[in-house]
């Protein structure tokens, strides 16, 4: 899932600083209320950051010991280290559409690196290959303005900087291809970076750049199933630079998707799997911070 979240936030260039994100950030602050509209008549609210802007260093340390509570200790937790552990939670969200029901992953996990490089359009496109969380592969790009204007679909003058659309694809957990348009928005200040994106249900039944998913069997050979809608997933990540220890940044992902029966035929792969790939993910992110 964090695949079509950095897909789609390599096509919004670094904007110039500001200083609150729920200003700067539409998509962001309509996440945090009213929320994702999953079903017709049903909108999830995204928890709010963790870790807020302007705390002290005593404060961001408080904030990070409620996060891992007894799992880890802060010296493990903040070590600077590629396999230094992350903090993973899967939920259940309801009520619940119960031919799609929708489900929350939180991940909290420290990099250690330099904040400015999320400012460099080559860095965000390294990181799209990082961030294919439980995914195989993968293929996408931008929508050109062509394609944007064909919809009315209009970015406004001057929020270029900070707002794209594009579209992936891939695969999750070995068993559902998804293809799906996302729109993403992000916002910087001085001491963070907030990047929103949704997949974008105006493309449900688009003709060229369709959200739909398709099942995948491995019996006799890998294959593709027919496609299907799908809808009702958004994510946000933020970045928060770390007064302690040196280098380090916080980072946070928060997701909520709808999750159709079909994909693992009623089989609890999220728990089982999805803790497993989103650690490779983490560790391949701790990597591209590392490099120079």
């Amino acid at each position: 899932m964090t695949a079509i979240l950095l897909a789609a936030l390599a096509l919004a260039p670094a904007q110039p600083a500001g200083d609150k994100h729920d200003e700067q950030n539409p998509l962001f602050k309509r996440l945090l209320d009213p929320g994702l509209e999953v079903t017709s008549d049903m909108k999830v609210k995204f928890p709010a950051p963790a870790m807020a802007d302007g705390l002290t260093g005593a404060q961001q340390k408080a904030v990070i010991k409620t996060v891992i509570g007894d799992d880890y200790s802060y010296e493990q937790f903040t070590h600077d280290s590629v396999v230094a552990p992350q903090v993973v939670k899967i939920r259940d969200i309801k009520p619940a559409d119960p031919k799609a029901p929708p489900r929350g992953v939180d991940v909290w996990f420290i990099v250690y690196g330099d904040f400015k490089q999320l400012e460099d359009d080559k860095f965000l496109d390294r990181l799209v290959g990082a961030g294919k969380a439980g995914g195989g592969g993968g293929k996408g790009g931008p929508l050109e303005k062509a394609d944007l204007a064909k919809r009315k679909i209009e970015i406004k003058m001057g929020d270029e900087k900070r707002e794209g659309y594009g579209t992936v694809e891939f695969d999750f957990l070995e068993k559902v291809r998804l293809k799906a348009t996302g729109h993403a928005m992000w916002s910087r200040n001085g001491e963070s970076v907030v990047a929103a994106a949704e997949v974008d249900p105006r493309f449900r039944d688009d003709k060229e750049f369709p959200n739909q998913w398709r099942s995948i069997t491995t019996d006799g050979g890998k294959k593709v199933g027919d496609p299907s809608p799908w809808g009702g997933a958004a994510m946000y990540m933020k970045v928060t630079k770390l007064s302690e220890p040196a280098g380090a940044l916080f980072i946070e992902q928060h997701i909520v998707f709808a999750e159709p029966t079909g994909w693992f035929d009623g089989a609890n792969l999220l728990r089982s799997k999805l803790p497993f790939a989103l650690q490779d993910n983490v560790r391949t992110m701790r990597k591209e911070f590392k490099k120079k």
